[in-house]
């Protein structure tokens, strides 16, 4: 924090389906997934067309094929995804504090610590602030909707020292 100051955040309460979505949107998650189906599309699209000496020929199964890989890789599966993602860790009641030293999450029984070293992005969306980082193997999407901020500017506080610890390493 400018100056020297400690700081330390704290919230309790639980993301919503729709912070999560708009979290995951933000990290990139799917990106690789988005890239990966287009070509997918594409290859199949393409076997559906042929050239030769009499011109153009489109075989309309392979282009069905293409349209429904499309929708199915490019909309249903990231919602579902994110839905299942949402419904198994995010939806759950979790007690997170920030400060100089990292992050602390406990859900339960359950604690999870991560050092600010471990924090490679930091992303600001209109709901929520967005950490990611690694501990250990695992990846780890720390979503903090501003709602569960409740002191006068306290999450454009948390922004601008979520920004200063992390920035945005990608």
């Amino acid at each position: 924090m400018p100056g020297g100051h400690d700081a330390s955040f704290s919230v309790t309460g639980a993301v919503s389906r729709a912070e999560f979505a708009e979290a995951v949107k933000a990290a990139g998650t799917f990106r690789w997934a988005r890239v990966a189906a287009v070509l997918g599309t594409v290859w199949f699209a393409a076997a559906g067309i042929t050239l030769d000496a009499d011109g153009v020929t489109v075989h309309p199964a392979p282009l069905v094929i293409a349209a429904a890989y499309a929708v199915v890789m490019l909309v249903v599966l990231p919602r579902l995804l994110v839905r299942l993602s949402h419904a198994r860790r995010a939806a759950a009641e979790k007690h997170t504090v920030v400060d100089d030293a990292g992050i602390t999450v406990s859900r339960g029984g359950e604690t999870m610590r991560m050092t600010w070293d471990e924090v490679r992005w930091y992303h600001d969306t209109p709901g929520t602030h967005v950490l990611v980082g690694r501990s250990g193997r695992r990846t780890c999407l720390l979503v903090l909707p501003k709602r569960l901020f409740t002191g006068p500017g306290e999450s454009d506080l948390f922004g601008a020292f979520a920004h200063a610890r992390a920035g945005d390493r990608g």
